[in-house]
């Protein structure tokens, strides 16, 4: 099973925001066929601005895409979103203790907001988990 603890140390923490669901009558997966929902871009900017808090627009916006598809995320999907996360350049972080990572911390708040805000499968879940914090990005 997943921890039920913060998946990530980052600077801000979003609380109490409604997870996005889907609307009653959805095609289960299984009936649905080849063909998905693909929603369009919530806005213009890169960023989409929960409760203060910056998340990545598109990780957020394919996360919604996804559960309207078919009610969660499954390991495909999350394996898509986990690549839109680690997917910047290299850069130095951590000062004193510096370490190389792709991964922003607005990548790491959108990572533990779509963790925590939308339904997913559990082997997705816990693949997901374990793939973002297994190694610094």
């Amino acid at each position: 099973a997943h921890p039920t603890r913060a998946m990530f140390a980052t600077a801000q923490r979003v609380t109490a925001v409604t997870p996005f669901r889907a609307a009653s009558g959805a095609i289960p997966r299984a009936r649905r066929g080849a063909v998905a929902v693909r929603a369009e871009a919530s806005g213009s900017s890169y960023y989409k601005v929960v409760d203060g808090v910056k998340l990545d627009r598109k990780v957020v916006d394919d996360a919604v895409e996804f559960q309207a598809n078919n009610g969660s995320i499954d390991k495909a999907e999350a394996q898509r979103i986990f690549l839109d996360i680690v997917d910047g350049p290299k850069r130095a972080v951590g000062g004193a203790n510096e370490t190389m990572t792709t991964v922003t911390n607005v990548e790491l708040d959108t990572a533990q907001y779509i963790y925590d805000n939308f339904e997913w499968e559990e082997d997705a879940k816990v693949w997901f988990y374990e793939e973002l914090t297994s190694k610094n990005w």
